[in-house]
């Protein structure tokens, strides 16, 4: 069984449109991730919806490594509310 590795990117909502979110890194890199299908997204910890979050927003996406592109969980809100996962 390969062992898949996952990576967090941190930083702040610049934008979302359908199923894509674009966010900065504490580096002030921008980062664009489309959704997986299966998603989980939670704002304030509680379950919610991409359109839900807003500009300027602290987040954390995790993505695949081996497709950084996809993002398989989005936590946005308050910085000591957003798990990982």
């Amino acid at each position: 069984m390969k062992e898949t590795k996952t990576e967090i990117h941190e930083g702040k909502v610049v934008s979302v449109s359908g199923n894509q979110i674009t966010s900065t890194c504490v580096d002030g890199d921008e980062w664009q991730h489309t959704l997986a299908k299966d998603a989980k997204i939670t704002l304030n910890g509680k379950q919610s919806k991409l359109d839900e979050l807003k500009v300027g927003m602290p987040v954390r996406v995790t993505v695949c490594d081996e497709d950084d592109s996809k993002a398989t969980s989005v936590a946005a809100g308050k910085k000591q509310s957003v798990p990982y996962g």
